[in-house]
């Protein structure tokens, strides 16, 4: 068996669960238990069953409640709730573990363990939820994201798609139709391929490239 083999599981049932559970067991150092945790829980939340992605959800819940001093186990569990919650259309949940891993990374002074882009993930979570009460404060999470963070494509376009969005739900028409014609032009552009040393596009869908044009139209 190879050494991560145990804890990089893409689905489960009850002998990996055993199997699992013993190597956990014989795991004296408390980083890596929560490590592995995370890892194991991670992967599971991107299986197609419901209740697989269910045990993901337990294992890192466990990470968070039972190892609260690993902090880089517990951020990364917190924020992939986030990521799964929000991919599963549960925006308040989203938000709760969203608004905890920004909260931590602003104590930090730091946002290293993370994404980076949470902010941007929680003011999504906000626009997706259809409060508008809080369309305010997702204009200003978007509003006041470093720039430094915006040198990969994929980030920039996320970021202008996201400006775009809230500033059409806030009626903003002169900066909602701005950002989305910018947010139009980055799929265009070219960006390295380390696997094929070669340049590939950013994959944006036919239904985001058709709302961005409908802000233009508007």
């Amino acid at each position: 068996m190879e050494k991560s083999e145990w804890y990089t599981n893409r689905t489960w049932n009850g002998a990996i669960d055993g199997k699992f559970e013993k190597y956990l067991k014989h795991t004296r150092d408390t980083a890596n238990k929560a490590l592995f945790m995370q890892i194991q829980g991670s992967l599971l939340l991107d299986n197609s069953q419901q209740n697989v992605q269910n045990v993901g959800v337990a294992l890192l819940t466990r990470v968070i409640e039972d190892f609260k001093t690993e902090y880089t186990s517990v951020i990364l569990a917190q924020e992939k709730l986030g990521d799964y919650y929000l991919n599963q259309h549960e925006y308040a949940q989203a938000q709760y573990f969203y608004r905890i891993v920004i909260k931590y990374c602003r104590q930090q002074n730091s946002r290293s363990g993370t994404s980076t882009l949470t902010d941007l993930k929680l003011a999504e979570a906000i626009l997706k939820s259809n409060d508008d009460v809080k369309l305010p404060e997702a204009l200003q999470l978007v509003n006041d994201f470093p720039e430094t963070l915006l040198n990969l494509i994929d980030t920039k376009y996320y970021f202008t798609e996201l400006f775009a969005q809230i500033h059409d739900a806030l009626k903003n028409e002169a900066e909602a139709i701005k950002f989305a014609t910018a947010a139009l032009v980055l799929p265009k552009i070219l960006k390295p391929s380390f696997k094929s040393k070669t340049v590939i596009a950013i994959k944006v869908s036919d239904r985001k490239l058709r709302t961005l044009q409908d802000i233009i139209n508007q």
